[in-house]
């Protein structure tokens, strides 16, 4: 019952955080969100337990937990680290990627698809973690497979935040991830370097960030 509880409580802030009905840099306090929500505290401290793990929340000693406030330098920083490894994953691969590999992908893209089309956000964002940690696995360089999941889980909180996935008429990621593949089935190095370029300049630029002070 406890875990029912916790999965319901986290599901709900989740949403309340991606839509912003809990803003950036709000304490989660136990205490009142026991009394707001009507459950005891034990699931809702395993709730922003879960949302500290996948990064929608931090905690702070003597602070306690607050809904993630990224700053737009973090923001950028972040994505441009993630934008140099990944560009070399891309070259690495390029170069070894097997035939069952880039079947692996297409049937990646089919499916990053038919989320959007259904606007499964959860579905949606986990094949697409799933597209660039194959490509950076391809690669064969495991030290920056390891850097670049670490990258890809920071920056999907961005995404999410910041990302005007409901309202999009078209998802732009779809065509630019089949570029990339393209070039990888090729065993273009240098044009999958530029896709990759492309693909990750062009998701920074389609967030809606506000002005963050």
């Amino acid at each position: 019952m406890e875990k029912n509880s916790e999965e319901f409580i986290y599901q709900k802030l989740k949403k309340a955080i991606v839509k912003g009905y809990i803003k950036q840099g709000t304490k989660l306090v136990e205490t009142a969100l026991s009394k707001q929500m009507d459950f005891s505290r034990t699931p809702i401290r395993s709730a922003i337990r879960r949302l500290i793990y996948e990064g929608f929340a931090t905690y702070e000693t003597n602070k306690g937990a607050s809904v993630i406030k990224p700053t737009l330098e973090e923001i950028q920083e972040t994505f441009f680290v993630r934008q140099q490894l990944e560009k070399a994953a891309a070259r690495l691969t390029a170069e070894r990627i097997t035939p069952a590999q880039i079947d692996h992908l297409q049937s990646y893209l089919d499916e990053e698809i038919r989320f959007f089309e259904t606007r499964d956000i959860d579905a949606y964002y986990r094949v697409n973690d799933a597209i660039h940690l194959l490509i950076a696995t391809a690669s064969g360089n495991t030290v920056m497979v390891r850097y670049i999941e670490e990258l890809i889980s920071r920056t999907k909180i961005y995404l999410i935040l910041f990302d005007p996935f409901q309202t999009m008429p078209f998802n732009p990621s779809s065509h630019e991830h089949q570029q990339v593949v393209d070039a990888l089935k090729a065993t273009d190095p240098a044009a999958a370097e530029k896709s990759m370029e492309i693909h990750l300049k062009s998701s920074y630029k389609g967030m809606k960030i506000p002005l963050i002070p």
